[in-house]
């Protein structure tokens, strides 16, 4: 889904997700926020809400929510 990112540092295993949020930058719904089992948040902005969908779509399906038409599962 993504080329290249800059500044990015860490590693996350997708079995660490617990929850995904959209999130609103610079007043736009490009956005989402993912909570980790370590308690901690990773911010990541897209160019523009296709790539958010991608992204949502490549990610596992835990506390997505059905804003991206993706049942929640638990």
């Amino acid at each position: 889904v993504l080329k290249y990112c800059e500044h990015l540092h860490g590693k996350w295993y997708f079995s660490e997700i617990r929850a995904i949020f959209s999130r609103r930058y610079l007043l736009q719904n490009v956005a989402i926020e993912m909570f980790l089992a370590s308690r901690t948040s990773i911010f990541f902005a897209f160019p523009d809400q296709a790539t958010v969908k991608k992204v949502i779509k490549a990610l596992p399906r835990v506390g997505v929510g059905i804003k991206y038409g993706i049942p929640q599962s638990r």
